[in-house]
């Protein structure tokens, strides 16, 4: 499954003006699954760890994406800080609106300390941004769907046919093989925002030896609740989580299916735009 692919979706680059000044728009700073907004149209608040979208102006002056991991801290010219710490980044879009894909370092906040605002800087080609405030929490849970933000989750199945499809519609024309799920069935999707890893990973790098757990979270099939089987590091695609759980046997049908996540502590639940289909 191309989860870069996903992530890239839907955008239009352009190349942008060499030397002008970087600017993160207020609130531009957005959970790279889920985009999620507060009521006052900013960036809900990210976690330490997850795969985060910066958006702003003049961000970045070519396409790039990261080919290999670990991930490193320049990419495209491109340099992203938050609180003074270099994050890893995966893709930098260039646009009138450009788009940087990055992921928060796990250490950004101080030992101890669960929540708080912190400075985001992007620097492009030597040039810096005026620092924004972002609000950096534990865990802040969204799931990576298609289109991004809103439409059908990743969940990925392996069908009666032995190919592995995603719980959507056969015709529901998504760029990949597609069916509805059934009931009792095991699956896996994708998200991120689940929080901290145990053994700990570093951001940026993936590990292929050991499973790194986050902290087991609640996911709702139609808001029923569904059995969790894992909730960790994706084995391919760092600042992604990967959570297998099996579909209630009581779960709704249908093609909008809900698919949520609830964080650990119950505190934060995914939106109800992404959907699967359910037989």
């Amino acid at each position: 499954m191309k989860l870069r692919n996903i992530l890239l979706l839907g955008v239009v680059a352009t190349i942008v003006t060499l030397g002008q000044t970087p600017v993160v728009v207020d609130g531009g700073v957005l959970n790279g699954a889920s985009f999620a907004k507060q009521a006052n149209g900013l960036g809900a608040p990210v976690a330490m760890g997850s795969l985060v979208s910066i958006f702003g102006t003049n961000l970045a002056t070519t396409l790039a994406v990261a080919d290999s991991v670990p991930f490193s801290t320049s990419l495209g010219g491109v340099s992203v800080s938050f609180g003074g710490k270099a994050a890893p980044l995966q893709t930098v879009i260039p646009g009138a609106l450009s788009q940087l894909n990055v992921q928060i370092p796990f250490d950004v906040l101080p030992a101890g300390q669960s929540s708080g605002d912190v400075p985001v800087v992007v620097t492009v080609n030597g040039v810096a941004s005026a620092p924004k405030p972002v609000s950096i929490v534990t865990a802040a849970p969204g799931v990576f769907s298609i289109p991004a933000g809103a439409g059908y989750g990743v969940l990925i199945f392996a069908d009666t046919d032995g190919v592995a499809k995603i719980a959507a519609p056969v015709n529901a024309n998504i760029g990949y093989p597609t069916a509805p799920i059934a009931r009792g069935s095991n699956c896996f999707f994708y998200a991120t925002g689940l929080g901290p890893l145990t053994p700990p990973l570093k951001e940026g790098a993936v590990d292929l030896t050991t499973l790194h757990s986050a902290v087991t979270p609640t996911v709702l099939v139609g808001g029923i609740t569904a059995r969790v089987d894992f909730a960790g590091a994706a084995p391919q695609f760092p600042g992604v989580y990967q959570i297998n759980i099996g579909i209630p046997q009581n779960a709704p049908t249908g093609d909008s299916v809900t698919l949520q996540v609830r964080s650990a502590d119950g505190s934060v639940t995914s939106s109800t735009s992404v959907v699967i289909s359910v037989k």
